[in-house]
């Protein structure tokens, strides 16, 4: 297992299509992880030119995802279209799908008009005589993602390691997850012993895209857009949201600690109020970093004060705190007393803005809320 350390990267390419003062950002993002920071870190955009004329729709699923000159366009234009302030930054996603390592290690994957699906049809199909599975390099994805990931660097692009996926949501993927839930009980040592195996290869993946930011010498970036000058990912288990404690203990909590054990840095992706009965075995996890919460369509908004209990459990265990879309310029009330009721060390929150404006007034409330 490789694990690349970024010791030596400058991070000082002038044509980078970053913010100016991007290195900045990288240093002040750093003081998340070492939680030094005195308020949260801040990564806001703003809508800078309204008026721009629109990037034109994906012809088809193939555009959208795999044409490297589309999607570097669209990167472009976002660029253009909106600003960024405090700790904010554009980023270009590496989309192949969520979950994408089944795509590596022989699973099947179809272009959706929204996304990429790796579960339409089965690759694990009789336990008594599963699959071997291994990391393809010369795979139809994975080829894909380098063709596009270097198309990217060699434009002078910041992009982001593509979504690995979690480990039992990518044996969900490979064997369906309907099938999955039934083979818990009927044969749960091959589904342990499979995961394993996942694992193992969901870690040969991880060190490919450590190396590919470090080959474009880029600080590591994911999906989730926190940067880091040692390498890092989020882990998670979306598939525990229909799990009970004692299926969580058997088949996701040791794979989860072992796997965050491995990783220079981890942020566990908590997704929906289905897996808050898991939280307090997460928490316990000692090199997990932090943890970022997603309420979920139809539920609360990370500000409401209907989160401060967990929010507080999280930080309880020195976790960090991770809030993806967790500010609106309409809702600068509750947010105040959000963050009046929490500590800001070590705390991430990202939001838009329709204007600069907007944005600076809330970052100076903020900075005041803090003091």
């Amino acid at each position: 297992m490789l694990i690349m350390s970024c010791v030596g990267l400058s991070h000082d390419k002038e044509k980078m299509m970053f913010k100016d003062d991007f290195k900045s950002v990288i240093d002040a993002q750093e003081k998340f992880w070492t939680r030094e920071n005195t308020r949260p870190i801040l990564n806001f955009s703003y809508t800078k030119n309204p008026n721009i004329e629109p990037y034109p729709a994906p012809a088809s699923p193939e555009q959208k995802f795999l044409d490297e000159k589309y999607i570097l366009g669209s990167y472009r234009y976002m660029t253009n279209r909106n600003g960024y302030i405090a700790e904010g930054y554009p980023k270009l996603n590496s989309n192949v799908g969520p979950g994408c390592l089944a795509g590596f290690v022989g699973g099947d994957y179809k272009l959706g008009d929204n996304t990429i699906w790796f579960d339409h049809t089965q690759f694990v199909t009789d336990w008594e005589n599963p699959p071997e599975i291994s990391f393809n390099e010369n795979s139809e994805l994975w080829t894909h993602l380098m063709r596009l990931q270097n198309y990217y660097g060699q434009n002078d692009a910041h992009f982001a390691m593509t979504d690995i996926g979690g480990v039992l949501d990518v044996v969900a993927a490979l064997r369906k997850t309907e099938d999955l839930l039934y083979d818990l009980y009927d044969y749960p040592d091959e589904v342990i012993e499979f995961s394993k195996k996942v694992q193992i290869e969901w870690l040969k993946a991880f060190d490919k895209q450590v190396e590919i930011m470090a080959k474009y010498n880029q600080p590591y970036d994911t999906w989730m857009g926190i940067l880091s000058n040692i390498p890092y990912y989020p882990v998670q288990c979306d598939f525990c949201y229909m799990l009970s404690p004692d299926n969580f203990d058997d088949f996701v909590y040791d794979d989860l600690r072992d796997l965050i054990s491995k990783l220079p840095r981890s942020i566990y992706h908590l997704d929906g109020v289905g897996e808050l009965t898991h939280v307090d075995k997460i928490v316990e996890i000692e090199k997990l970093n932090g943890i970022q919460w997603t309420s979920g369509a139809g539920h609360e908004a990370l500000w409401d004060a209907k989160w401060l209990d967990l929010y507080r459990k999280i930080q309880d265990k020195k976790k960090n705190l991770v809030l993806l879309g967790g500010i609106h310029e309409n809702h600068m009330d509750e947010f105040e007393r959000l963050i009046k009721s929490i500590d800001p060390t070590g705390v991430y929150v990202s939001g838009h803005f329709s204007s600069r404006e907007k944005a600076e007034d809330a970052i100076e409330k903020i900075t005041k809320w803090c003091e």
